[in-house]
């Protein structure tokens, strides 16, 4: 990149942003901007403290981030000045924050920390993506509605379908079929809700065995990723591409209710599509091992597996088929 490149560049960055540099109104959940803009640094941390103390008491999860996103010296870090090494980092923290915050979204608690994250870190700008998955389950939900409109996306970014699509009238909440038709006519966004599991049951790793706190989150993903396999006309090469990796994770998942929504799925998937009958078998093999390891959801498994098993090519080869790859990582049509 030239150093003009470079320069111009660096005029896109959030800590270029005019509103950063005006006390006049100020980016805020909670508050009116004008009223945000006459409160002190001070107000907002004791908030997010506050915030932080009673989700501690819901979920230990959290402590480690006493130390860092709301130490004292958090007071006093402006990240647009800090070095790449030190944003990255924060960047990360920040990112497992609003992960584990998710299901605990919707709760008082959660709103006093986003504020605090907001007014220090500017995470409606630096962390957008981030933010906007900590809220997406809950799209139905006026809350959702005053993150988005917090959201400063570009158009380059491969996360602008939250702008583009998502506001259609100012202050309406996102409807369950925007949502439904956006995840089929938009792969990357199928992507970004899929990947929303495997980032939660990462960011839990460790601190619960049945993450029973995720359960909204698997709704959430099961709840669309259905409903929009069975809206699209025809279900391509490239949306199951798409889901094959996930559909694998979960069937070998020791979650329970993960599991369960891949059941889902994967039934969903053997109504729309007709496989070649090794997929099939694989599929199988992968499900009767999970019923072994998880017999709570035999009932589930068993069931799975009577809609699996007749949607093979053999039984009707006039529809569109698929196959998997010999390395079991993609699917092609026949």
């Amino acid at each position: 990149m030239t150093s003009l490149a470079h320069q111009l560049k660096r005029l896109a960055l959030p800590q270029s942003d005019a509103n950063l540099l005006t006390r006049s109104e100020v980016a805020s959940l909670l508050f009116d901007p004008k009223e945000a803009a006459s409160m002190d640094r001070s107000t907002f941390y004791a908030l997010g403290c506050t915030g932080l103390e009673e989700l501690l008491g819901i979920e230990p999860a959290f402590l480690e981030f006493q130390s860092t996103l709301f130490s004292p010296a958090s007071t006093t870090l402006e990240r647009s000045i800090q070095s790449k090494e030190v944003n990255k980092k924060l960047d990360a923290g920040i990112s497992l924050f609003l992960t584990r915050l998710c299901p605990y979204f919707l709760l008082k608690p959660a709103h006093k920390c986003i504020e605090w994250l907001v007014h220090r870190f500017h995470i409606q700008l630096y962390n957008a993506d981030s933010l906007l998955a900590c809220a997406l389950p809950y799209h139905d939900t006026n809350v959702f509605v005053r993150v988005l409109q917090l959201l400063k996306i570009s158009d380059s970014d491969v996360k602008s379908f939250c702008l583009s699509l998502f506001v259609q009238k100012p202050g309406v909440p996102l409807s369950r079929g925007t949502l439904i038709a956006h995840c089929y006519t938009d792969l990357s966004f199928m992507d970004f809700i899929c990947s929303l599991v495997t980032r939660s049951i990462e960011a839990y790793s460790g601190h619960s065995g049945s993450c029973s706190q995720l359960r909204v989150i698997f709704s959430f993903y099961a709840s669309t990723i259905v409903p929009a396999l069975d809206a699209v006309d025809r279900v391509s090469n490239t949306i199951i591409s798409k889901l094959l990796p996930y559909v694998q994770t979960g069937l070998k998942s020791s979650l329970a209710d993960y599991k369960a929504a891949t059941y889902m799925i994967v039934c969903q998937l053997a109504v729309k599509v007709v496989m070649e009958a090794s997929l099939v078998d694989s599929l199988a093999v992968h499900i009767s091992k999970s019923l072994i390891k998880e017999p709570v959801l035999a009932k589930e498994g068993v069931g799975c597996l009577i809609v699996l098993r007749p949607r093979s090519q053999s039984r009707d080869t006039s529809s569109h088929c698929c196959r998997v790859c010999p390395v079991g990582c993609c699917w092609t049509s026949i």
